[in-house]
């Protein structure tokens, strides 16, 4: 009789105290079922705050209550079609999970799947594929979190520790301004400024090959960067938004490449505001393919003697020699289109290991003589 006293002292739901001293919060759904929170809380202020999110979501019509029999390839597919992100990346979730993800899971009730069952499906995965396991990962992550925002399940059993980061078998490379200089020199004339551009402004491939006439402020110096490039995939344009919020910015570019862009723009640019930097040779309106231009970029770093090289590479080329002017964490983020500080710093860290390189080399010659 007293657990039920306590229960009726809130306007909505019931908290309850345990022997163990944790608390129990629990409501009643639409149809008169009691639903307890799927776990207990240490203090009966979370339990309270459990409550307010499931009342929030009864009152705005959100909440759908348990489903049992709906399966994960069935919930998928509802969430690829109201997924608001870019077609490229709808594309990615779509490969990924079909080739993945339903396998496993495809026929499984969203109710059934358990975190052991998440854990056995990681183990399987191929261990030499670690970018691909850890996608897989966190989009399986994804669809889950999104079945518990609509109720379909209390609590997600996608929840190991790790499993969505992976260190890369490769750095980036950062090469010297002669490296670079001498690699765009190799390249066909049309395309040499998307070496520059990238390895002095920092900018992605696909940030360079979207970029239209509109986009050079001359007068200013200043690229902006608003739109990304990329390869074309069941049906996707070839340009679309650029790869953040974030990424969207205005980079300056270094006075010694004005000359360099103006000559570009004349001789190479498609005609009108709307006109690619780098238009296709063979699709008109179109920009340069990512194919096109790393076909080109692999031949001119092996005439360079930079075989190893990648597009890339100028992005991390140029992140490094904006961290060894001095910038700060703040400004590297704006520059680079970053939202997290913690890339920015890396670059910081790699220039102040450079300098530490540079000072004991030094110091062994003051020693020798």
């Amino acid at each position: 009789m007293a657990a039920q006293r306590r229960r009726t002292r809130r306007s909505f739901g019931a908290v309850r105290k345990l022997p163990s001293g944790r608390y129990q919060a629990s409501y009643l759904d639409p149809h008169g079922k009691r639903i307890n929170a799927p776990e207990t809380f240490t203090a009966k202020t979370d339990a309270g705050a459990w409550l307010s999110v499931q009342r929030a979501a009864l009152e705005t019509g959100s909440w759908r209550g348990r489903d049992d029999k709906m399966t994960v390839g069935e919930y998928t597919e509802q969430w690829l079609a109201t997924h608001r992100v870019r077609e490229r990346s709808t594309y990615k979730y779509r490969t990924t999970y079909q080739r993945w993800i339903r396998p496993t899971f495809g026929t499984t009730a969203m109710s059934a799947v358990t975190p052991a069952m998440v854990r056995k499906w990681l183990a399987i995965l191929p261990s030499d594929r670690p970018a691909a396991r850890a996608g897989a990962y966190r989009i399986l992550a994804q669809i889950f979190r999104a079945a518990v925002d609509d109720g379909i399940i209390h609590e997600s059993p996608v929840k190991v520790k790790g499993a969505s980061v992976y260190t890369p078998k490769r750095e980036g490379r950062a090469l010297t301004i002669d490296q670079v200089e001498n690699l765009a020199a190799k390249m066909p004339e049309s395309r040499r400024l998307a070496v520059t551009l990238a390895a002095y402004c920092a900018l992605r491939p696909g940030e360079v090959l979207g970029l239209r006439r509109r986009d050079v402020d001359t007068r200013k110096r200043v690229l902006n960067i608003r739109e990304t490039a990329s390869a074309r995939n069941a049906g996707s344009s070839s340009v679309g938004p650029a790869k953040t919020a974030g990424s969207v910015r205005s980079v300056h570019y270094p006075g010694r490449l004005h000359e360099s862009i103006l000559e570009h723009l004349r001789e190479h640019a498609a005609e009108g505001p709307q006109g690619h930097l780098f238009p296709s040779p063979r699709t008109p309106g179109q920009p340069l393919s990512f194919g096109g231009f790393s076909y080109t970029f692999k031949a001119a770093a092996k005439a360079a003697g930079l075989d190893d090289v990648r597009p890339h590479d100028l992005r991390h080329t140029g992140a490094t020699l904006a961290a060894a002017t001095g910038a700060t964490t703040r400004e590297l983020m704006a520059r680079l289109g970053h939202t997290s500080p913690e890339v920015a710093m890396r670059y910081q860290h790699a220039t102040a290991q450079r300098d530490r390189a540079i000072a004991d080399r030094l110091g062994e010659s003051l020693d020798a003589e």
